[in-house]
């Protein structure tokens, strides 16, 4: 049960994948990676998606069942919604607009290998739906967004370097995104907070994909 149908491959990505699991299996030599939860973190449009979808074919190719969970699936408003409420009000930006608390009892649930009913964003309806997760049929977990990293249940934190600003012209080319002044000052706020997380990072993806180091 993974999201992987229909996603594109990128040999560009499938190879940074390849070297960002290396680096995983390098960090968990004496353990096995069945069990695992690895999070991946960084700024808008920095390639956390298509890093989680990218490892996640790694690691099935190697015989383990992978689910990726998304953020963006708990956000406590949808995301036109989430941007008017922002537009209000700039101090609501951060972790607080995201249902951390159930990310962390679905990754507990994970662990347990229960069955869950976990939100899913419908980007064009600006509505969640709903979807059910049996984790006893998945082998590892990962979990990507902006502040996962802030999750005390992760095995493994790999953190993405790339900035908002490193990312601008990748993000105008996504039609999910929001594109005025108004988005640049969220990202200023957002970057002062998500930064701070490399500091959590096991493993640091640089800005270009080339190479994933142990930190």
């Amino acid at each position: 049960m993974t999201e992987l149908a229909g996603q594109t491959a990128s040999p560009e990505y499938d190879a940074a994948a390849e070297r960002l699991l290396a680096s995983v299996e390098s960090l968990r030599a004496d353990r096995p990676l069945v069990g695992t939860v690895i999070g991946i973190a960084g700024e808008s449009g920095s390639g956390k998606t298509v890093t989680a979808l990218s490892l996640a074919r790694a690691i099935e190719r190697r015989g383990p069942r992978v689910l990726v969970l998304h953020q963006d699936d708990y956000f406590l408003r949808p995301p036109a919604t989430n941007h008017e409420h922002r537009r209000g009000d700039l101090t609501s930006v951060g972790p607080q607009e995201v249902r951390m608390p159930l990310l962390a009892e679905h990754i507990a649930a994970f662990r347990a290998r229960r069955q869950v009913v976990a939100p899913r964003v419908d980007y064009p309806g600006n509505r969640f739906l709903t979807r059910q997760l049996d984790f006893s049929a998945i082998d590892v977990l990962l979990v990507e967004g902006t502040y996962v990293l802030l999750l005390p249940q992760l095995d493994v934190r790999v953190f993405l370097e790339a900035t908002h600003e490193d990312t601008r012209a990748r993000r105008l080319t996504r039609a999910r995104d929001i594109h005025e002044p108004f988005v640049d000052e969220v990202l200023r706020i957002e970057h002062a907070i998500i930064a701070t997380q490399a500091g959590r990072a096991d493993i640091v993806i640089d800005r270009e994909f080339r190479s994933a180091r142990r930190v």
